[in-house]
């Protein structure tokens, strides 16, 4: 170990006070070596002996190398947010979330009646499996995330309302309703499986090069698009299967 003229001062003060005694080399809270100081210190110039193996030797030099290099610190951003503030803000977002999926939900009843039920219950599935895998893996829901959720609950209702324009397109040109069916997801799953890709990759990039707020935001958004995969074109789907292969229906609600 070398020293420059001030740590050689100091060194040699330190270790004239205390021969005889160890000094123990600390990195991270944690002792890797204690070696004995046998005299006083002085020159600048420090070396340790011992019965070391070529392994320990290495790995104490590395210690002291990384203890000698300069940690700064670069600001990259900072917010300071009261408890009251940042407690209303949440609660601001929780009340606009509330809204804002009642008024999709409503919205879904009204144009698509019994099919726009189904269409809301899978929504709600959506909602769940959101707050499931977020519980599953520690996450926790911020403001950013909110909003993240609300966007997901809305691309979880654009899936359906692509499936049922289908659908209806196919009952306008006479078809039965069971063929109606099956051509309206049928046709519909490219566009669904297209825009929820690309939003995934976007999604990607904002956790990748996002920082706090932002990687919270893509997460919930990440989560709620592939749930919104499942709900929509499984959930809702095996639904209207059950449903209308057993009676001969002639029409259906939507």
């Amino acid at each position: 170990m070398s020293f420059n003229a001030e740590g050689a001062v100091k060194f040699a003060q330190v270790t004239g006070q205390h021969i005889d005694e160890q000094l123990a080399i600390v990195l991270d809270n944690k002792v890797h070596s204690a070696p004995r100081i046998q005299s006083r210190i002085t020159g600048g110039a420090a070396q340790i002996t011992g019965r070391f193996t070529l392994e320990e030797a290495q790995n104490l030099s590395i210690v002291l190398r990384a203890g000698a290099l300069p940690a700064s610190l670069i600001l990259i951003e900072s917010r300071v947010v009261g408890p009251t503030l940042g407690a209303e803000s949440i609660q601001s977002g929780v009340l606009a979330g509330k809204i804002g999926i009642l008024l999709v939900l409503v919205f879904m009843i009204a144009n698509y009646q019994f099919s726009g039920v189904l269409a809301d219950l899978a929504v709600i599935f959506n909602t769940l499996i959101v707050f499931s895998t977020l519980v599953f893996f520690g996450g926790t829901l911020t403001l950013p995330g909110i909003a993240g959720l609300i966007l997901s609950v809305g691309m979880a209702v654009d899936a359906n309302v692509i499936v049922f324009e289908r659908i209806k397109e196919e009952l306008r040109s006479g078809k039965t309703v069971r063929a109606s069916i099956e051509q309206g997801f049928d046709r519909a799953l490219t566009c669904i499986i297209d825009s929820n890709v690309t939003t995934l990759l976007t999604v990607c990039v904002l956790y990748i090069f996002g920082s706090g707020p932002i990687r919270g935001f893509a997460m919930t958004l990440g989560i709620g698009l592939v749930a919104n995969l499942f709900t929509a074109v499984v959930c809702v789907k095996l639904a209207m299967d059950l449903i209308y292969s057993r009676t001969k229906a002639v029409s259906m609600s939507i």
